[in-house]
């Protein structure tokens, strides 16, 4: 399997501050070890220089939205666990990364590990400047 990994971009006014923003960045750190394995994301908030850079970047038009890819795939809706699945298979680098997805489309959301992801994800820390 290739090892480059789907990256993902989540833009956001702030996970902490914005309910919506937070259910956003928690429907990608509640993915299963294994799709977590596969995936890069960060959370890009408006509240900085880089965010609005990002936002303008993606071409973004409403907050918040996923990207999967440079494509901007959810905006201003969570996604269900299969939907993210679906979008992150049909952008994956290599076939053998999108079967693997496919196969774990009926693994649903891990929220027992949702503090765990959203720290190592680093929800919040990129909504302030100077942090």
């Amino acid at each position: 399997m290739e090892s480059r990994k789907i990256r993902i971009d989540v833009l956001t006014l702030d996970s902490i501050q914005c309910a919506a923003c937070g259910y956003m960045m928690e429907s990608i750190a509640a993915l299963p070890p294994d799709i977590q394995e596969m995936i890069e994301y960060r959370e890009w908030s408006i509240k900085t220089k880089e965010g609005i850079a990002k936002f303008t970047q993606m071409k973004g038009k409403v907050l918040p939205t996923i990207c999967i890819e440079g494509d901007l795939v959810f905006p201003s809706r969570i996604p269900q666990y299969e939907e993210l699945i679906d979008e992150m298979a049909s952008r994956a680098p290599a076939p053998e990364m999108a079967e693997k997805l496919r196969s774990l489309r009926e693994a649903g959301f891990q929220f027992d590990m949702l503090e765990e992801n959203l720290k190592k994800a680093g929800a919040g820390q990129n909504t302030r400047e100077g942090k």
